[in-house]
């Protein structure tokens, strides 16, 4: 109402533009998401099978079984991850895991996965934006990840981006997927996005993707 000067008319009209402007970032925050998510996913793969990472691997024989839970093979970072990536992904992983076990057992019994087990696909499903927000540097030296967040980024992230030639520490791209983040949960709740630069964040949801579509 401060914003509309207490006019009811042009607040309905101001609430109305924040409802279009949220569902037009949903859209293009949706396939970023899944764009940097699947990236992501597939460096992690490829760094984890590496025999120098799987000599960092807890065997899986010494770890406790998981009911109905498919074993982890070289390649799954979520449940077999290498060091250090397994402390990073400790509480993520509980919370997929609880997760995707909830939606297995809200399967009817007509879905042909009723009785699969839970894959490595099913927990990166479970993954929220943040997750993969924390797998990335921070230029924050006290934050007691970083350290291992910076190893992660030197020796398997930043291959997900392999056009961001000029962020060799990918602290740029941190950036930009910070200021998603928080958009995303602006959208999500419904917050006024009147303070929001979407112009800015636009270009940010682009040039995560690649930067030369902003060109």
């Amino acid at each position: 109402m401060d914003a509309c000067h207490n006019d009811t008319v042009k607040a309905l009209e101001l609430y109305r533009w924040n409802l279009q402007l949220a569902s037009a970032f949903q859209e293009v925050l949706s396939i970023t998401e899944i764009v940097m998510r699947n990236a992501i996913d597939g460096a992690l793969r490829t760094w984890n099978a590496h025999p120098d990472q799987q000599r960092r691997v807890i065997p899986h024989a010494s770890q406790p079984p998981r009911a109905n839970v498919l074993p982890p093979g070289p390649a799954d970072w979520i449940l077999g991850a290498a060091s250090p990536l397994n402390s990073l992904m400790r509480s993520p992983r509980d919370t997929a895991l609880r997760q995707a076990r909830e939606a297995r057992s809200r399967r009817p019994a007509s879905h042909p996965r009723k009785a699969a087990p839970i894959t490595h696909d099913d927990l990166l499903a479970q993954f929220t934006f943040g997750v993969f927000t924390k797998l990335l540097p921070t230029t924050d030296t006290t934050h007691r990840n970083y350290a291992n967040r910076k190893l992660l980024w030197e020796q398997a992230v930043h291959h997900a981006f392999p056009h961001y030639t000029d962020d060799l520490d990918g602290e740029i791209l941190a950036d930009r997927v910070g200021r998603l983040h928080s958009l995303r949960n602006r959208v999500s709740h419904m917050e006024p996005l009147l303070s929001v630069n979407a112009v800015a964040r636009h270009t940010d949801a682009l040039k995560d993707v690649h930067p030369e579509l902003t060109r």
